[in-house]
């Protein structure tokens, strides 16, 4: 963060030495006494001038803009595959096409959500199948497991929610920077039913992030997405048009 700045040589290192994280690393450097830092950083103390170069690129640093992760909702239809592939490849037609390069463009990470495998990396390897989260409902397990909502879990739906839920969190935690955490948007771009069956079992509401989280439904919140899968297609790629006209070229994907 204070690579470029102008600063002593082993500035860096006692502010590091001394805060526990940006936030206390920028109390830090406002904090000052008779034109020095106060307290003292370890093995000097650093004259206001110094201080102000480091507060200005620390809150340029903590008020960049969150990460913007994308859930997409897989696809009925299949590639007839007899072999794992990267999951991704797994689904077919135009409209998995527009939701890859949409998860891939606009998200700064993504993910898919899977009645068969919850959440999924786009390259994790999985073999065909055929499920949706109704096949689960009313199967049974034998489980001590409780759901987000705090009600236990007591058929394959319940379980699978549950999963979501876990995938979410190891994700948030993985894309966050733990030691400068960093907001958060999470888009959750997936049909009525999945989300109704989620939102039920508090999968959503219960999602902590070490910083700050917003949870958005794009599908169901978007006026010009509503109405199925054409709406939607075309949102998405709107959207993914003004990223590419914002970042200056074509957004074709990862």
């Amino acid at each position: 963060m204070l690579a470029d700045v102008h600063v002593p040589d082993v500035f860096p290192a006692a502010l590091a030495t001394a805060a526990d994280d940006t936030a206390d690393a920028l109390e830090r450097v406002t904090s000052i006494e008779r034109g020095f830092i106060d307290p003292p950083l370890p093995g000097a103390s650093y004259a206001m001038s110094y201080a102000h170069n480091a507060a200005e690129a620390l809150r340029e640093y903590r008020d960049r803009d969150p990460l913007r992760l994308a859930l997409m909702g897989c696809s009925g239809s299949k590639h007839n595959v007899d072999q794992p592939v990267p999951a991704r490849d797994l689904y077919a037609r135009g409209y998995w096409t527009v939701k890859e390069r949409y998860g891939s463009v606009v998200g700064d990470d993504w993910r898919i959500l899977s009645a068969e495998h919850a959440v999924l990396h786009p390259d994790e390897e999985i073999d065909y199948y055929e499920r949706v989260p109704k096949d689960l409902r009313g199967i049974p397990v034998d489980s001590d497991q409780r759901l987000p909502s705090g009600e236990p879990v007591e058929d394959r739906l319940d379980h699978w929610a549950l999963s979501v839920y876990n995938g979410l969190t190891r994700w948030l935690h993985e894309a966050i920077d733990g030691v400068d955490p960093r907001d958060v948007e999470l888009e959750v771009c997936v049909g009525k039913r999945y989300r109704e069956k989620l939102e039920a079992r508090g999968v959503f509401d219960r999602l902590d992030a070490p910083a700050g989280l917003s949870v958005s439904f794009p599908f169901q919140e978007e006026p010009t997405a509503a109405g199925g899968m054409g709406p939607q297609m075309e949102w998405m790629n709107g959207v993914v048009d003004e990223v590419a006209a914002t970042d200056g070229g074509e957004a074709s994907g990862e």
